[in-house]
Formats: structure tokens, sequence, C-alpha cells
């Protein structure tokens, strides 16, 4: 559903984020954001396919995850119930990752 911010940022601030954004900026940062967390997302599922990838991939998107959710929960939009729902799934994604490389690290 990320990726598709890239062709409907608009549609897309307004779903998650309850804006109706018409400056040429928060358009382009949409698109860029969404389309990050698209690659990401792609990043982590070769990584599922090819395991020297895992680590760095973990790593990013362990790290994308959760400082979005700070960043977030940081922000007036920790008011949009949907938000905070994506913001809580990426949580435990994020968490999940780190717990899965810190078993990987000590086993």
């Amino acid at each position: 559903m990320v990726g598709v911010g890239v062709v409907v940022p608009r549609q897309l601030l307004a779903f998650l984020l309850g804006e109706t954004a018409s400056d040429a900026t928060v358009i382009l940062m949409a698109r860029h954001w969404s389309l990050l967390a698209a690659l990401v997302g792609g990043l982590l599922i070769y990584a599922g396919y090819h395991p020297e990838a895992r680590l760095p991939a973990m790593i990013v998107g362990a790290a994308e995850k959760l400082v979005f959710g700070i960043l977030v929960i940081a922000s007036p939009l920790r008011r949009r119930l949907l938000t905070v729902a994506v913001v809580c799934a990426d949580a435990i994604m994020g968490l999940l990752y780190v717990l899965i490389l810190t078993q990987q690290r000590f086993s």
C-alpha cells in the first residue's frame, strides 16, 4: 500500500494522516517517503531469500520502523487513530526485527 503513494501521494496523505496537501514540497516528500518505505520492504523480502543481506536489511528495516514510530508519537499525528495503528504495526515489526537480530547474534 505504501508504494502506491508514489503515484497518488495526496490520497495517501489524506488516508493515513488526514491531511489535504497541495504544497509541492509536501507532495514531493510524500512520494519520496512512499518510495523509500516500498524499497525497504523490497529489501527485506530480498533478504528473506539471500542470507548475506539479512543483517543490513533488518538493521535498516528496524531503524526505519522504530524511528518513524518515535517521530509520529512525538508529533500531533498521535491523535489520529489510523496513523497510530499503522505506527503500532510498524513498531511491532521493528521490535521483531531487533528480537530476531539479537537471537541470531547470541545463538
